[in-house]
């Protein structure tokens, strides 16, 4: 999953070069908070054509839907189960309702939506073709050109990807927390965003993923308002992690101008 919300129009228009193997000298005070946050490699080239369509099919959504409905679970393993449990108890967000899920490389979550009777829309900066007629596509300029407030927005294992060129997209140490401060315009105001990134000692494997901990944790979360957590401890920022995988939801509201 990925988003790179804000840097998709600029992402296009310069072209997509091959990611850094390492973080630019000029760049690593600020992606690491003046060396507080540890750097490791884990190095991958995804970058592609924002003129190539990503196809989600009928038939991979419809296999998805037929596993969702039995809880199995995915990729992200117990972070699906958490999922799932945090979709019970906030079923009156997604049932009926319009869910902007932010991020989207595979059907995997616009498949979810569906089954808890939610509408997904899913924005990112590449084309996305669905043959679903239930599942709505959209990029980031078609977004900005006809802004929808969405009900409740779904970002799962998403942003710790902006801004560290692993997609083609322009290297930004802040990438990621101007995404998290975007995204408070396109929920209402008394909407949910269902969130989840990697959780543990703050460290970036460079280039694939920010894991968030004591340091850029709230950083992040600092306009939200945590409400409600699943599978999530406090004791979670002091754990490291080889590869960043533990996952836990948050639930978030936007906190309000007072």
């Amino acid at each position: 999953m990925k988003t790179l919300f804000i840097l998709a129009t600029l992402s296009s228009l310069l072209g997509f070069a091959e990611p850094p193997r390492e973080i630019p000298r000029d760049l690593y005070n600020d992606y690491t908070l003046n060396g507080k946050i540890t750097v490791s490699s884990m190095y991958f080239n995804n970058s592609y054509p924002p003129t190539e369509a990503i196809i989600y099919t009928k038939k991979e959504i419809d296999l998805n839907i037929s596993q969702i409905l039995q809880k199995k679970t995915f990729y992200y393993g117990s972070t699906d189960r958490y999922l799932y449990e945090a979709l019970d108890k906030y079923s009156n967000f997604i049932k009926g309702k319009v869910v902007g899920i932010i991020g989207s490389a595979t059907p995997l979550y616009e498949s979810i939506i569906l089954c808890w009777g939610g509408k997904p829309v899913s924005v990112d900066y590449n084309k996305i073709v669905s043959e679903h007629p239930n599942i709505t596509t959209m990029t980031v300029e078609e977004y900005e050109k006809n802004p929808i407030v969405f009900d409740t927005l779904l970002s799962i294992s998403s942003l710790e990807h902006d801004g560290l060129g692993r997609y083609g997209d322009p290297l930004n140490p802040t990438a990621d927390i101007q995404t998290m401060k975007k995204l408070k315009s396109m929920v209402k105001k008394e909407g949910i965003l269902i969130f989840a990134v990697p959780i543990g000692v703050d460290h970036i494997f460079w280039n694939a993923h920010r894991v968030y901990g004591k340091l850029r944790l709230p950083l992040l979360l600092e306009e939200w308002n945590t409400i409600d957590t699943f599978g999530y401890s406090n004791n979670d920022l002091n754990n490291a992690s080889s590869g960043g995988w533990h996952q836990p939801i948050f639930i978030l509201t936007p906190k309000q101008k007072i």
